[in-house]
């Protein structure tokens, strides 16, 4: 066992009082936690922590170990802060996750220009849908950074917002001729719809925002993916009504391949964020990513 790693759980156990909270801190599981703790007090021989359903209370063993673990970060922020001025630029890899249409239409270029003003740095960038369950999914699988537009709602992850898409509804003047061309959500039940999945709760249950207030609709779906590219295309090749962000169609509004349909009705922005473990630290070279990825999406514009 990581004697470091043991001697952080134990001083973020007693800072928080609950081996729960501070392993969500540390995005770490709680019986892992639990463990480093136990582990600590049969190497050192001593009995750290007195527990109670209730309450963590330190041994007077524990409040010593606290005191001696305290200096030890002490003194490895005062040396790493000291070799700071001899490296401003952040060196080393940095792997990101970033969904698949969003990537290719986007973030690639994001992240090339990224790699370009930081060439200590040697950037990977993996294009996948990314769903994590646990902050230690991203040390499992090697990943420094993700990039989402849905939250993962999990307190072992930092969420840092970059920004809003707008998603619409469109299809095909072709498939509209065919089929007709809705005027309220309700009508949508009679369509063919195709579902970008892996979003929201139900992907079958499309939210509007009308003029009298917001509507909800259960649509039958005839195709589904992840990929807003693969909906794009079916929508261009008139298969039915798709529920896609914007940034995936632009060029086919602009073209007429596709059109807006219950432009009276609006989809509800959703947030894109950057997520990384909760940490103590967070890397120098995360912090430095997400602030240029703010500022390169706030000098585009992207919707």
């Amino acid at each position: 066992m990581d004697r470091f790693r043991t001697m952080e759980s134990f001083v973020r156990v007693v800072r928080a009082g609950s081996f729960t909270v501070a392993a969500n801190q540390l995005g770490l599981s709680r019986a892992l936690v639990s463990r480093h703790i136990g582990d600590l007090e049969v190497r050192l021989g001593v009995k750290l922590l007195n527990r109670t359903t209730r309450s963590l209370n330190l041994t007077g063993e524990g409040q010593a170990y606290l005191e001696f673990c305290e200096q030890v970060f002490r003194q490895i922020e005062t040396s790493e802060q000291a070799l700071a001025p001899a490296r401003t630029e952040p060196a080393g890899t940095l792997k990101i996750a970033v969904p698949k249409s969003f990537g290719q239409i986007h973030m690639a270029d994001a992240v090339v220009d990224f790699a370009r003003v930081q060439p200590r740095l040697r950037v990977t960038l993996i294009l996948e849908d990314v769903g994590f369950s646990r902050g230690y999914d991203f040390v499992e699988r090697g990943l420094d950074l993700a990039i989402r537009i849905s939250s993962l709602q999990n307190a072992s992850v930092v969420e840092e917002p970059l920004g809003s898409v707008d998603w619409l509804t469109c299809a095909s003047p072709v498939y509209l001729a065919q089929a007709g061309r809705p005027s309220k959500p309700a009508d949508l039940a009679e369509h063919a719809c195709l579902v970008h999945v892996n979003v929201a709760a139900n992907d079958r249950i499309w939210r509007f925002q009308g003029p009298k207030g917001p509507v909800t609709t259960k649509v039958n779906g005839v195709f589904f993916s992840n990929s807003a590219i693969a909906l794009r295309k079916a929508a261009v090749r008139d298969l039915g009504i798709a529920l896609v962000p914007r940034y995936a169609v632009t060029e086919e509004l602009e073209a007429g391949a596709l059109v807006p349909v219950l432009p009276r009705y609006k989809v509800a922005q959703r947030p894109l964020f950057a997520c990384y473990p909760r940490a103590a630290r967070v890397p120098q070279k995360v912090t430095i990513f997400v602030d240029f990825l703010r500022e390169w999406i706030a000098r585009r514009s992207i919707k």
